[in-house]
């Protein structure tokens, strides 16, 4: 690991959580910091505070070091309590969900990615977060009818692409404005079935379309570990 500065709001939930353990109030830091709360909270929220309040909040935290925060070895642990905590974190998260594994999340931009989605994909599920509203899941649920109905087609000309591409673009205006975002992932799978002999494997890719909330970011979805198929 090769530590670098150490990212502001990173610094200030670990300044947090020290003062948590300390049982101080952001009032007690500020005053042993000999510093005002509004730097306190600004420090904690991951905003600047100049040189001379980061070494006092620093003295009044427990550290010998005035310049800890900028020690390659502070850093070095801190980042490394983060990993370890994230690494927990989805283990946590993994063992909730024992029957499904991890694939990479990419959003959806435009229209024309999600034509090239539906072009790729040989069969969809369409996931819609609870936590919209109603008018949102409206729209995804048209959102998800469309690509569903895309996948359906077996060619059209450039200029109807760019009809529907048109059209997938106002799907996906739509779901911003209700504030909602529109995730995909894909599957590559092979399916026999018990009787196929030499015959071989099925090969297809399955998509996996997710709407959520605005304010979730999504890397990763949860998909089913199998897929059955009538």
């Amino acid at each position: 690991m090769n530590p670098t500065l150490i990212d502001p709001k990173m610094l200030g939930f670990w300044a947090r959580c020290i003062r948590d353990a300390q049982h101080l109030s952001q009032e007690a830091l500020a005053a042993n910091a000999s510093v005002d709360i509004r730097t306190v909270q600004r420090f904690e929220a991951g905003k600047t505070v100049n040189l001379t309040s980061r070494r006092a909040l620093a003295k009044a935290l427990g550290y010998d070091k005035p310049d800890v925060f900028d020690d390659p070895k502070f850093i070095e642990e801190v980042l490394k309590f983060f990993d370890g905590l994230k690494t927990m974190q989805q283990k946590n998260l993994d063992d909730q969900h024992p029957d499904h594994i991890r694939v990479k999340a990419q959003a959806l931009a435009s229209g024309a990615e999600v034509i090239r989605f539906a072009d790729v994909v040989n069969a969809m599920s369409c996931d819609i977060h609870d936590g919209l509203s109603e008018r949102a899941k409206e729209v995804a649920a048209s959102f998800c009818d469309y690509v569903q109905e895309l996948m359906d087609l077996d060619d059209f000309p450039a200029s109807g692409r760019l009809g529907i591409a048109k059209e997938l673009d106002d799907l996906l205006q739509g779901l911003r404005e209700k504030d909602a975002h529109a995730y995909f992932a894909t599957r590559d799978r092979k399916f026999r079935g018990p009787d196929w002999g030499d015959k071989p494997s099925w090969e297809l890719t399955v998509g996996f379309l997710a709407i959520v909330p605005a304010d979730q970011k999504l890397s990763e979805l949860y998909v089913p570990r199998k897929s059955k198929f009538g």
